[in-house]
This record gives structure tokens, sequence and C-alpha cells, in this order.
């Protein structure tokens, strides 16, 4: 019978369409980011050495979690959220970003509790630092978007 799989596959549509769509964007409790070298985003092929994600736990908490997936091994790199731009106001504690240290395989991650409102609509940048520990020079910054990531490519 093929009406009853026609009208299944409708039905199917009208759930995706009233939900608001298949598109991974658009959660208002979750953020993403790739970062790049440099402060433009991805030019070219280049790999990012970041991958973001922020969660809202609540309205003083939030779950923020970085994975550098192929920096300077053993190197020392400070992180953090920030408002506003790549070095606006950070977003709870600078303690609560501690500095990552990736491991010989040149892999680091680290989630950290950030006591932040983070709010819809927020101008939220993460930013990664040169290998040295400080927050001085950044090694690459982009703007958090809204939603859930993919970090399936690079």
């Amino acid at each position: 019978m093929v009406f009853p799989k026609y009208m299944l596959l409708v039905a199917g549509l009208a759930v995706v369409v009233a939900c608001g769509g298949m598109s991974a964007t658009g959660d208002p409790d979750h953020w993403h980011a790739k970062v790049y070298r440099g402060t433009e985003g991805k030019v070219g092929e280049q790999k990012s050495v970041a991958h973001t994600s922020a969660t809202k736990l609540s309205e003083e908490r939030t779950r923020v979690s970085v994975t550098l997936p192929g920096l300077i091994p053993r190197g020392d790199y400070a992180w953090g959220v920030y408002q506003g731009g790549c070095t606006g106001t950070i977003m709870g504690a600078e303690s609560a970003y501690p500095n990552i240290v990736p491991d010989e395989n040149s892999r680091g991650s680290f989630t950290a509790m950030v006591d932040a409102n983070f709010v819809p609509g927020g101008d939220y940048y993460v930013t990664i630092f040169q290998n040295g520990g400080e927050r001085s020079e950044i090694l690459g910054c982009v703007p958090l978007e809204q939603g859930v990531g993919d970090f399936s490519e690079d």
C-alpha cells in the first residue's frame, strides 16, 4: 500500500516543520564553536585548533567544554569565553578556565563549570591564547554560535 507510506511521510514532515525544522541551531541553552588560527574563522583548508561547546545549566551556571585536537604536545594554553569580543569581559572567573596542556598525542581538553548567566542572543567569543599560558597573544578566537554544533569535521 503506497498511500499509508506517503501519509506517514507527510505526518513526519509536519512534525519537523512544527518543531522548527531540522536545523541544529536555535537551542537557546547551547552554544558551540570551532576555533581556527586567527580571528577570521576558517580560512582555506586549515584545521581547527579547538572545539568548544557551552550548555546553560541554570541562571547562574554554565558548563563550557573545550577540546584541543592538535596543538603542541605539553604546551600550555590559556583559554576562556568572553562577552563582547575576543578579550572582552570574561564570563565567570578566570580561574574557572585553567590552562590546557595537550598530551604527547597533541590532544587536550577541559570542562569548566562557569558561574555566569549565558543568555540567548548574547555576544560570546571563545578565545584560545598562544602557547605559554598567558592571556596576552591570541592563537584563535571566534564567536560562539547558538545551538548544538557538529564537530565531526576537522
